[in-house]
């Protein structure tokens, strides 16, 4: 088998990479971090609309590039890598979501984020953590949808035009996924500050009324497994991103950083923390590659994407804390890269599930099997 990416998937990995590198500088970061917009990166989101890799999972007739979910995953890594101020792991999967199950009726939508006029986001969050459980509910009204409920942690939730909603289906236990513009009457949403330096939010859904076209895909449960495992893998994406970026920063201080009048990278101790970290970060991306091709196949990846998400959390927080205290003092200076890594890395474990959930999942499988 060949693993080696394609042609143009390298080109869109190094065109992300150049744009990321050349707008996320430290000095940015700061920038933004400082703004009214703490995590939304305006000028960024122009660059990645520009250079078209806004659209790269949305269709050619809606103004895309008319690719896949792989060729999204390779932007998600440079943005783990610069720590991007944008909810990229929340607005690709959802145009690839949006893509399959509803190129035509939100094609205007995927056009207008495609040329960076709009924000999409994705509202899968529950605060009792499961996202296969939606505390939001749907009933019908006529021929129109209901929503009432609360979304929290929802990533660029101020900024964001549109959100894609997960909800149970009032009287059953089946779920389904509604696209909600942000001008609905009865939508709110609050700031909520997270560990990043982010600002997500609360959405709240009070007797929000929906035309039939809002629900996106079948009202069975298929469609919301199919974007929780996007989402899912883009945050595993994400931590291959921040993994790797930490250990390479953790490789050059532990060279340069001298005591007894040798580099620490020399110390026996040193050496083999350091090279568990570079086991684990290439563990996360290994699994997060097999759980994403398998996605954009179009291919059942339940089990993959738990074992991606599972590597991606444990894995995740073994680098940075390994990065973290290699460094020493310095991993803790706020002035200095390594802190953010390990905020993100700790943000992306949580997010959709921690290793612990991930295993219990694992266990099901392997008991209804």
């Amino acid at each position: 088998m060949d693993f080696a990416l394609t042609d143009e998937q390298v080109e869109i990995r190094d065109l992300a990479a150049r744009i990321f590198d050349d707008t996320v500088t430290q000095e940015r970061l700061r920038e933004v971090e400082a703004s009214d917009e703490p995590g939304f990166d305006r000028k960024l989101y122009a660059a990645l609309a520009d250079a078209g890799l806004l659209g790269v999972a949305i269709s050619e007739e809606a103004g895309g590039l008319g690719l896949g979910f792989l060729e999204a995953a390779q932007i998600l890594e440079q943005a783990g890598r610069t720590v991007a101020p944008l909810p990229l792991t929340s607005l690709l999967p959802a145009t690839a979501f949006l893509t399959r199950f509803a190129p035509k009726s939100s094609a205007e939508l995927l056009g207008a984020v495609a040329r960076g006029q709009a924000v999409l986001t994705l509202a899968l969050i529950e605060a009792l953590g499961d996202p296969y459980l939606p505390s939001v509910s749907a009933r019908r009204d006529g021929p129109s949808w209901v929503l009432d409920g609360e979304k929290i942690c929802v990533p660029g939730g101020l900024y964001a035009d549109a959100f894609l909603v997960s909800a149970t289906l009032s009287g059953s236990s089946d779920t389904a996924v509604f696209l909600v513009k942000s001008d609905a009457a009865g939508l709110s949403r609050e700031a909520q500050a997270v560990m990043t330096y982010a600002r997500d939010s609360t959405l709240k859904l009070s007797g929000v009324k929906l035309e039939e076209s809002a629900l996106i895909g079948p009202a069975d449960g298929s469609a919301l497994t199919v974007l929780v495992e996007l989402a899912t893998a883009a945050a595993c994406t994400a931590m291959v991103g921040v993994s790797s970026a930490a250990v390479k920063l953790t490789a050059e201080y532990t060279k340069t950083r001298e005591q007894f009048g040798h580099s620490i990278a020399l110390f026996q101790a040193v050496g083999q923390r350091a090279a568990d970290a570079f086991i684990d970060a290439q563990a996360i991306r290994l699994t997060a590659l097999q759980a994403n091709w398998l996605l954009a196949q179009g291919l059942s990846a339940e089990r993959e994407v738990a074992v991606a998400k599972y590597f991606a959390a444990e894995g995740g927080q073994r680098v940075a804390r390994a990065a973290q205290h290699l460094h020493g003092g310095m991993g803790v200076d706020r002035e200095y890269p390594l802190h953010r890594y390990y905020l993100w890395a700790k943000q992306l474990e949580l997010t959709l599930g921690s290793g612990t959930r991930q295993l219990t999942r694992l266990g099901k499988m392997l008991a209804d099997a």
